[in-house]
């Protein structure tokens, strides 16, 4: 497969030239919380954006699974920044409209949180299927688990200090 030399320069340019340093330890990896659910793991999705392997490097799901906790970056014995990686594949994937359903929930998720300062898991969920209407079966499944438990918000209550948290998201998008 072909290396993609302007993809690699995209990520070292957004998210810091110090990737280039990286000696594939797997520490990133070992210290992520969702980590067993990552396929490729973060030790490897850099691997893949240091060999220009743009098409593996987009497609897929460890993107939109990264919690953004940053033990990755603390833990890295060379000072690269896993997390500023997986930033930059998303806003390529972004721009390119490579986005998964996960990232159509990760989007959905936020708008909700920045409207009403929360979220409430009915609203959230109906409008998700309406993006993703596969996940129907399953979720009316674990939706008639949970209602009866109350374990569902139905009405979105809007909490105080909105504008706060509008500003926080703003702010975090650069």
């Amino acid at each position: 497969m072909p290396e993609d030399k302007a993809f690699k320069n995209e990520v070292l340019r957004l998210a810091g030239s110090e990737a280039l340093t990286c000696i594939q330890c797997g520490t990133c990896s070992a210290s992520c919380p969702t980590a067993n659910l990552m396929n490729p793991s973060i030790r490897r999705l850099i691997k893949l954006c240091l060999e220009g392997r743009k098409d593996e490097a987009l497609h897929n799901e460890t993107l939109w699974l990264c919690t953004s906790c940053l033990l990755c970056t603390v833990r890295c014995p060379r000072g690269i920044r896993p997390k500023a990686v997986v930033s930059a594949l998303k806003e390529i994937a972004g721009r390119e409209e490579k986005k998964s359903k996960d990232a159509s929930y990760e989007e959905l998720f936020v708008k909700q949180i920045e409207q009403n300062g929360r979220i409430a898991e009915l609203p959230l969920t109906a409008e998700f299927l309406f993006v993703f209407p596969q996940g129907m079966v399953s979720s009316m499944q674990m939706g008639l688990e949970l209602l009866p438990k109350g374990k569902i918000g139905i009405e979105i209550d809007r909490i105080r200090g909105r504008d706060e948290v509008k500003r926080i998201i703003e702010e975090l998008r650069g």
